[in-house]
């Protein structure tokens, strides 16, 4: 008889406000308005925050006409939006804008379907371990991030800028509970220290716990161990205290700790930038994977490309857990996986991109807004989670 395997596993999560995600927010937020006005709109916008100002750099390729005043006015907004008002009046904001290198502009559009802006590995994964069939682990973390978040307007003023972390122990690969949660939430200075704690302890946490499947509410135990605001109190958060860069929470972005990361961001690039699109067709091969073969509790999809090229260089549809292999699901074929199939197979070329930034890009029901589908990647019918 084999001896079980136990370890810990951690992952984290960050909130809207978190500077590194504003900046995710605002690049995306130019790649929507050029989107809405041109849907073959070449962009790659990258966003810095720090302080009371935001500087905004990149590469824009478009037919259609935006006036700086026109992106400064929707930055602004955004800013608003996140939670921080009083900041979106008075910061100032940096614009420096040119057009994508021809070079390649060329490679990207030197055939008649779309070829792939760049080399680039990238990861899908999908589990029936959590309703949203996102790992456990960022799964809470992210839950605890959207229930504390929804207090940044409210009674209890919470102030946008929060972090999560979440440790299970796992036995032979099942998480058998939840060891450690860490929580820390910028707050009004009204508040006291304990008065957050309070908050975190039983709006946020206990709050998430109840709402559970019977499975997951099992796994917070009276031996959970609780660091909610660890540092003490915590009044000056935002970019005032840390500068925020496009592209650097590609980890919360994707599966935390349980699945690898290709290396590219998704915020501020259009969808011929397969680092964006091409992510997306992974999480949804992996979810339609899960739909046709039941005998996986977990799939990992790996893709890679080259620049210039249109189909895939390689992909593998995998077991983590036991490492078998699958072939590619019906009804999909390697034509689909070329950058213009998939854009237009999940409908990329829209102005959808500033909520993945602001909610998540996986593990969000799909919806319509704004007469778009969002979340497409999303949609798999059949799977049983």
């Amino acid at each position: 008889m084999s001896t079980p395997t136990s370890y810990l596993w951690t992952s984290e999560y960050v909130s809207p406000g978190h500077p590194d995600k504003i900046a995710d927010q605002l690049s995306d937020t130019v790649l929507d308005i050029y989107l809405a006005r041109d849907p073959h709109a070449k962009v790659a916008c990258e966003v810095l925050v720090k302080g009371h100002a935001v500087y905004v750099a990149g590469e824009i390729t478009s037919s259609a006409h935006v006036t700086e005043d026109l992106l400064d006015a929707e930055l602004r907004q955004t800013l608003r939006d996140i939670g921080y008002t009083r900041e979106a009046d008075t910061c100032t904001i940096h614009l420096n804008i040119s057009e994508q290198s021809r070079e390649i502009n060329r490679a990207v559009t030197c055939t008649e379907d779309t070829a792939a802006g760049d080399q680039g590995i990238m990861f899908g994964y999908a589990t029936r371990l959590t309703p949203t069939s996102m790992p456990p682990a960022i799964y809470l973390a992210k839950a605890f991030i959207d229930e504390a978040y929804q207090r940044v307007r409210s009674e209890q003023p919470l102030l946008p800028d929060m972090k999560s972390q979440v440790t299970l122990a796992y036995t032979n690969d099942l998480p058998t509970s939840i060891d450690t949660i860490v929580f820390s939430s910028c707050h009004a200075a009204e508040l006291s220290l304990d008065d957050v704690r309070t908050i975190l302890k039983r709006d946020v946490i206990e709050r998430v716990v109840d709402n559970l499947s019977d499975a997951s509410r099992r796994l917070y135990t009276r031996n959970t161990v609780l660091h909610l605001n660890p540092a003490g109190a915590w009044n000056i958060g935002g970019p005032v205290s840390d500068a925020g860069l496009t592209g650097r929470k590609i980890v919360v972005d994707q599966y935390g700790a349980d699945c690898e990361i290709g290396g590219g961001a998704f915020s501020g690039k259009d969808p011929s930038k397969v680092d964006r699109s091409a992510a997306y067709m992974a999480r949804h091969l992996a979810l339609r994977a899960l739909a046709c073969y039941p005998d996986a509790t977990s799939i990992k999809v790996q893709l890679s490309y080259a620049i210039g090229r249109t189909e895939p260089v390689s992909l593998r549809i995998y077991d983590p857990a036991t490492g078998a292999t699958y072939p590619l699901p019906a009804p999909y074929t390697m034509r689909d996986l070329t950058p213009e199939a998939i854009i237009m197979h999940l409908g990329l070329r829209a102005p959808i991109y500033r909520v993945t930034a602001h909610q998540g890009h996986f593990g969000v029901q799909p919806y319509q807004a704004n007469g778009y589908r969002h979340y497409q990647w999303e949609e798999v019918e059949g799977l049983t989670r």
